[in-house]
């Protein structure tokens, strides 16, 4: 048996603000399922930061699976991203850090580097040029990563379903059912190479995006009560900004 463990964010769990994908149609939950015998073990949450997946779901992972899992898949760091407190080194090193000590309980991994959540957002001025610029920091710790043995990387910047529309939910912050499909094509395209047993996945139809109305509605029902409970939080970039530093 194949065991497949999920480490990340909502990116991956597919939980976000008023949303919800179901496990089995998450990115991961799709590769999985296209791996013979596989069993997904998902430790993925929302919400977490490179600290949250180097001092909690290691552990669990460690609870979970005895003797390592086959295959590891990490996507993290828009949390730390898109919240304060962020420091490069920090989180540059606690990414190498976690896919290091995958690689040392044996696993082969598959991270993911992000996509310009800048363009998605449609940021614009200084605050674009400071979440770039966090965003380049993440990138950076998974290139240095993407260079050890054994380690895998699939740049969600080139998946054609993510530079769509219609490949990310009503928030724009996380892949909608279109954007995870497309993910995982993309991803078993990158195990496929390194030689893992995976057959070519469906790519998703083209699908349109959320209305006018479906953003406005999910604004108000569920993004500004968040926005507004968690503006300290997610005041990182806004004061970086200002500031003219990361």
């Amino acid at each position: 048996m194949t065991v497949v463990a999920a480490l990340g964010d909502s990116l991956t769990c597919g939980e976000g603000v008023g949303l919800r994908i179901e496990p089995a149609a998450t990115w991961v939950g799709q590769v999985a399922a296209a791996l013979p015998g596989a069993q997904l073990v998902p430790l993925a949450v929302a919400g977490a930061r490179v600290a949250d997946v180097r001092d909690r779901q290691l552990a669990r992972l460690d609870e979970t699976v005895a003797g390592g899992p086959d295959l590891a898949t990490l996507l993290v760091g828009l949390n730390d991203v898109a919240r304060s407190g962020f420091d490069a080194d920090s989180v540059g090193a606690g990414v190498f850090g976690v896919v290091a000590a995958l690689r040392g309980r044996g696993a082969e991994v598959l991270v993911g580097r992000l996509h310009d959540p800048a363009a998605v957002l449609r940021l614009r001025g200084p605050l674009a040029t400071a979440v770039r610029r966090r965003t380049a920091a993440v990138n950076a710790a998974v290139d240095a990563a993407g260079a050890l043995p054994g380690v895998h990387v699939v740049d969600l910047a080139g998946v054609p379903a993510l530079a769509a529309g219609a490949g990310w939910a009503v928030d724009r912050v996380h892949p909608s059912r279109t954007g995870h499909q497309g993910l995982a094509v993309a991803a078993a395209g990158v195990l496929r190479t390194a030689g893992w047993d995976l057959p070519p996945l469906r790519e998703p139809d083209p699908g349109r995006g959320p209305t006018v109305a479906a953003q406005a509605w999910w604004a108000v029902r569920h993004g500004l009560p968040y926005a507004l409970g968690h503006a300290r939080e997610l005041g990182g970039p806004v004061a970086s900004a200002v500031l003219h530093r990361g």
